[in-house]
């Protein structure tokens, strides 16, 4: 991912935090656009309805064609 992309997300609030090994795998709903990703912490930052989300890297994948194709 580099900044620019636009990705898939779950927002903080729609994660259950006692299911940690199924993290990247949970659904991830939501379509914004990557502002930053630092590898090295893990971290990700995404623009989303006029917000920005800092959160874990494993909360968020880059979209693809299907994810626009449903919209």
């Amino acid at each position: 991912m580099k900044k620019g992309d636009f990705v898939r997300f779950a927002k903080p609030e729609e994660i259950d935090h006692r299911f940690s090994n199924q993290w990247p795998s949970m659904p991830k709903p939501h379509l914004g656009i990557l502002i930053d990703h630092d590898k090295l912490m893990g971290t990700a930052a995404v623009f989303y309805e006029g917000e920005v989300f800092k959160l874990r890297s494993v909360f968020v994948q880059k979209a693809g064609k299907k994810d626009f194709e449903k919209r």
